[in-house]
């Protein structure tokens, strides 16, 4: 453009003299017509340098411009058809830290993944992440991402319902698609919704080609945390803030302490929240076995209270976990609280949203240096938005329940891994007997509905519930029939004693020729399905 002003400017000059000197409108158009091929040059005068460049490279800028667009145009048109048309891909709804996590986390493991968004708020430069802009509940939106071919679908907007509504929309979809299974995921920020959500799913009769479930990032990072910072001993823990995250965390610490090695003693924790006393007391409530297992002192103090460490417990903590929700107060805290400073390597944790923000930051520039030993940053979206966590859904959670309650009355009875090889922990179980637990939890739906009855969030465990006599004969005959189906199809059959190996085993009868210890196992069964339940947050409630 420059130089074919002032090459026109010149030349403009050279032929009309001074006395016709051309206007600036009049050079300006000129000069735009050499993008064009068009121009007023007489090419049989000498040109100006100048201009003899510019009428070369204005055209030459427009092919390119012209190739570039053709180009960027195509590459947009052949990404919208390859999410299309991808199969067996993650579909990830969502743009905020929650998805950035996730997608962070596919690209180490996933072959293609398309992300729905409306306002994508990071670019991955990652042939494999493909982008459909829209509103991921319009099915014309789910259908260009290919959620007919995906093989799982996670929703994470920050907002529950909409969450739910994109998981029901792929559920539609996906029951009229291909034929393929669809696993969708729908995060749910509060974990009581999350409960009533999850309890309901599990409530439906049978399993849909639609493997919904729902979960929250908090109940799955405070099981990272403490495989990370275990309770290794009885020296007391210290919580600050009972928000979602610590309430998760303090439930986890005391479930794990009632499966561990037997005590003389309970685990000392304080709690230190400006509603430490009323969140605290829901919770007892709730979970009876945080009382049983732990010895819990309610503090109420804010974050801002001055004499927030004075209520700290007389001996040295071996954890102290700091959970605000504000992350930016959580780091305040653990950087001016100076007495949490001297409790030892790895004894103060502090959680975050997002480490990048703070933990890989401060350790480029080693703002924590000669404290950083003692403080751990704990990122909840990098930690807990793992697949494989998400993935264990409600099925995997009682599976999980139901072996952790096996482990609780083994260890009453005083037995060992030695004397019994079942006693081991679930991340150690077979996979034959994990898979056992999951076929038993997947059949509680069904039970309980034919005894009138639903799952329901453990919020409310006053509403106390009790068989009927003759409910627990029906449910224990429903568990054997279901047990004798799923060992016969896998190959087993009567024999007189049981024998892994050849897969005979002695139960393998109708109820009616069961002995009475063994109609007495499933009964058992049965007996604690209400107690497997609660220890999961959940209650059964009679409907009808």
């Amino acid at each position: 453009m420059i130089t074919g002003y002032v090459g026109l400017e010149t030349y403009s000059l050279s032929q009309s003299g001074s006395a016709a000197r051309a206007t600036s409108l009049d050079l300006l158009y000129w000069d735009l017509q050499l993008f064009v091929l068009d121009s007023v040059i007489d090419d049989r005068g000498r040109l100006p340098l100048t201009l003899e460049f510019a009428r070369f490279a204005a055209p030459a800028a427009t092919v390119f411009t012209l190739v570039d667009g053709a180009r960027l145009l195509l590459a947009s048109e052949l990404r919208r058809i390859r999410a299309r048309e991808s199969k067996e891909h993650v579909v990830v709804c969502g743009s905020g830290a929650v998805t950035i996590a996730l997608v962070e986390r596919l690209r180490e493991r996933a072959q293609r993944i398309v992300v729905i968004s409306s306002r994508p708020d990071t670019a991955w430069d990652d042939h494999r992440v493909l982008y459909v802009s829209g509103d991921a509940r319009n099915p014309a939106t789910l259908r260009a991402a290919g959620v007919q071919r995906a093989a799982v679908l996670y929703a994470c907007e920050s907002d529950s319902s909409t969450n739910t509504a994109i998981a029901l929309a792929a559920h539609n979809l996906a029951r009229h698609g291909t034929g393929n299974t669809l696993s969708a995921y729908a995060y749910i920020p509060d974990p009581d919704f999350c409960a009533a959500l999850r309890a309901r799913r599990l409530s439906l009769p049978g399993w849909s080609r639609l493997r919904l479930d729902f979960f929250n990032l908090d109940e799955l990072a405070a099981r990272v945390l403490l495989d990370r910072h275990p309770v290794l001993n009885d020296r007391p823990i210290v919580v600050m803030g009972l928000d979602s995250f610590g309430s998760a965390l303090l439930v986890e610490i005391a479930k794990r302490r009632r499966l561990g090695p037997p005590s003389a003693h309970r685990l000392p924790i304080t709690v230190i929240d400006a509603k430490a006393t009323q969140t605290g007391a829901a919770l007892c409530r709730r979970f009876e076995f945080l009382s049983d297992s732990c010895e819990v002192d309610f503090r109420d103090a804010g974050p801002d209270d001055p004499a927030l460490t004075d209520l700290l417990p007389g001996g040295t903590p071996q954890r102290v976990f700091i959970c605000y929700a504000d992350q930016d107060l959580a780091l305040k805290t653990a950087l001016t609280s100076l007495r949490l400073w001297c409790c030892g390597p790895g004894s103060l944790v502090v959680r975050v949203e997002q480490a990048a923000t703070f933990g890989q930051a401060f350790q480029d520039v080693r703002l924590l240096e000669g404290i950083a030993g003692a403080l751990h940053i704990f990122a909840i979206n990098e930690e807990a938005g793992d697949p494989h966590l998400i993935a264990e859904d409600l099925v995997e959670t009682l599976a999980r329940a139901i072996h952790d309650r096996y482990l609780f009355d083994a260890v009453t009875r005083n037995e060992t891994e030695h004397t019994n090889p079942s006693m081991t922990p679930w991340t150690r179980l077979p996979e034959l007997l994990k898979a056992a637990n999951r076929r038993q939890a997947e059949d509680i739906g069904r039970k309980l509905a034919s005894i009138g009855c639903a799952l329901a969030p453990r919020v409310e465990p006053e509403l106390a519930f009790t068989y009927k006599e003759y409910e627990v004969e029906r449910l224990a005959v429903m568990e054997h029939d279901r047990w004798l189906r799923e060992l016969a199809g896998h190959g087993w059959s009567r024999g007189p004693v049981r024998d892994p190996v050849h897969r005979r085993h002695p139960d393998l009868d109708s109820w009616e020729n069961l002995s009475e210890v063994a109609k007495e196992k499933d009964r058992d069964t049965v007996r604690n399905l209400p107690c497997v339940l609660s220890d999961a947050g959940f209650q059964i409630v009679r409907i009808t």
